[in-house]
């Protein structure tokens, strides 16, 4: 994993957040102002204020945070989250540290506004649960700057505090959201990362427990935090659980709420390309954030977004074997960006490529050295791989074939797609889409052990593309069937329902074959993002 890929999931992990119940309608202000109160009348506003970040109008929703935080100088909450707001402007630009004193004078102010109500009353549940918030933001600007030692400290007070809360009397969903992640990253960081074995010096966690409180809050309920818990859902079931078929709702939904912010866009578009093996819908993405920068129809949407998005069509279009159509997409943002230093390399590297896989290899070499030579780290290491194997003409011929087969198939033509999957495999027996395309004809055929002797072992194989094996899974499923082999089909069918990479067809068939084989199953729901 590179440093940025493992810096995005730390700054995700470290969101130690809390916050107030939803206030119900109609309440009359005087009713919720005494100190002792959770829910304060500015709630609303506070929660429309803070929206404005998952837009990526920062600016807007800072200047919202501060004025409300200067109406309510009593409230701990109104400093609380601006500093979160703050925060998050400043993890997208982590090579500069002018915004990191300021997110720590906010939290400190929000901590100070705490302690004086709750020197007028203990119990105070709004004041523990901000004093906790607080503790959190702080921890998590920490542990994104790889502070360990601070970051363990706050996240202990912040533990401390939410507890009390909850010993108060407190029960809100929004604090089972706080204590929710620190009982899922105190179990689960230490084991992941080498450089945090500090924190398994702290209370311990409870990673299931944790899981089901966040993905609770997420669903809805709470008062300011239902977006940071989807965040949190989809950096926890991509990285972490390794469960594509569950982070992908997550990241759809933040794109579909908020496209304001081509964050979400590009990180959809980067999923669905990998490990999901979508590349249509990776590339429909990728056209919609380059064609809203073209057109400057967004402020969020300036030149280097649209960069980015040409390199990830770029991507998903050689991936889809779509050769011409990549190097067109990806070709102008060769020359890179200062604002985003691995576009040029990447753009370089889907150049090479498609040119290589045409046979034009002379031509290649140019981009393939571009990107060897870049500044980032993954495309230079796969450039200089490339140089040193180039492809094979047997190679080359098989991923002609398997394009070929991808188009035919698409057009409904399964027979002719069939024969060019059997070409590419005698052009290079070891390619596994090749094997299980091939698979998948001779079940159609009438020959189960043909099939299931191609797919053997490619299903599991570290060779196959993640979004392969679950073809695979379901040919041996069905080659297993009918050969007899029922209760050894059973559970690769189960496999394919629980993780069919975004493949609804898949899902269908795995789920109706559960259905006739073991009519006692119960397949849970797959429905995970609240509409």
């Amino acid at each position: 994993m590179s440093r940025g890929r493992a810096a995005d999931v730390l700054l995700a992990a470290a969101g130690l957040f809390v916050t107030a119940p939803t206030v119900p309608a109609g309440t009359p202000a005087e009713d919720l102002e005494p100190a002792s109160t959770v829910g304060r009348a500015a709630d609303p506003a506070y929660r429309a204020a803070l929206a404005l970040v998952y837009d990526g109008a920062f600016h807007t929703a800072e200047k919202r945070l501060g004025a409300l935080s200067r109406e309510h100088p009593d409230d701990p909450i109104g400093p609380y989250l601006h500093a979160l707001a703050l925060e998050w402007r400043l993890e997208q630009n982590p090579q500069s540290r002018a915004l990191d004193r300021k997110v720590l004078t906010l939290a400190n102010e929000a901590l100070a506004r705490a302690e004086d109500r709750l020197r007028r009353d203990a119990a105070d549940g709004r004041a523990l649960m901000a004093r906790g918030a607080a503790h959190g933001v702080k921890s998590r600007l920490h542990l994104f700057r790889w502070q360990k030692g601070e970051a363990r400290r706050e996240a202990v007070r912040m533990r401390a505090d939410l507890l009390g809360a909850r010993a108060a009397g407190v029960e809100v969903a929004d604090l089972d959201f706080g204590l929710g992640l620190y009982d899922y990253y105190a179990d689960t960081l230490p084991r992941f990362f080498k450089l945090l074995r500090v924190l398994a010096r702290i209370p311990g966690g409870d990673r299931e427990r944790g899981l089901a409180a966040i993905a609770r809050v997420a669903r809805g309920g709470s008062l300011f935090h239902e977006e940071e818990a989807r965040v949190q859902m989809f950096e926890i079931e991509s990285f972490f659980e390794q469960r594509p078929d569950r982070a992908l709702p997550w990241i759809r939904g933040m794109w579909r709420h908020h496209p304001g912010w081509p964050l979400w866009g590009l990180k959809l578009a980067d999923y669905l390309r990998d490990p999901l093996g979508l590349y249509d819908e990776s590339a429909g993405v990728a056209r919609v954030i380059l064609a809203t920068a073209d057109e400057r129809r967004h402020v969020n949407y300036q030149p280097v977004v649209g960069a980015m998005a040409r390199v990830l069509l770029g991507e998903a279009l050689l991936l889809d074997l779509r050769l011409s159509a990549a190097r067109d997409a990806a070709g102008p943002a060769t020359d890179g960006t200062p604002e985003a230093a691995w576009v040029g390399p990447r753009a370089s590297l889907v150049v090479a490529r498609s040119l290589e896989l045409e046979g034009h290899l002379e031509a290649t070499l140019p981009h393939y050295r571009r990107a060897a030579e870049g500044s980032d780290r993954a495309a230079a290491a796969r450039a200089r791989d490339a140089l040193a194997h180039p492809l094979t003409d047997r190679e080359r011929v098989a991923w002609r074939r398997l394009a070929e087969a991808r188009r035919i198939r698409a057009a409904g033509g399964p027979s002719e797609a069939w024969e060019q999957c059997v070409e590419a495999l005698r052009a290079h027996p070891s390619n596994p889409e090749a094997r299980v395309c091939t698979a998948e004809g001779s079940l159609d055929r009438g020959d189960p052990a043909a099939a299931a002797a191609l797919v053997r072992g490619v299903s599991e194989s570290d060779e196959t593309p993640p979004w392969l094996r679950a073809r695979a899974r379901l040919v041996l499923a069905q080659a297993l069937e009918q050969t007899g082999r029922v209760k050894a089909a059973l559970p690769l069918y189960k496999e394919v329902w629980e993780e069919p990479f975004g493949r609804p067809a898949l899902r269908g068939t795995a789920g109706a074959a559960v259905r006739r084989l073991d009519p006692s199953a119960t397949l849970p729901s797959t429905s995970l993002w609240p509409e």
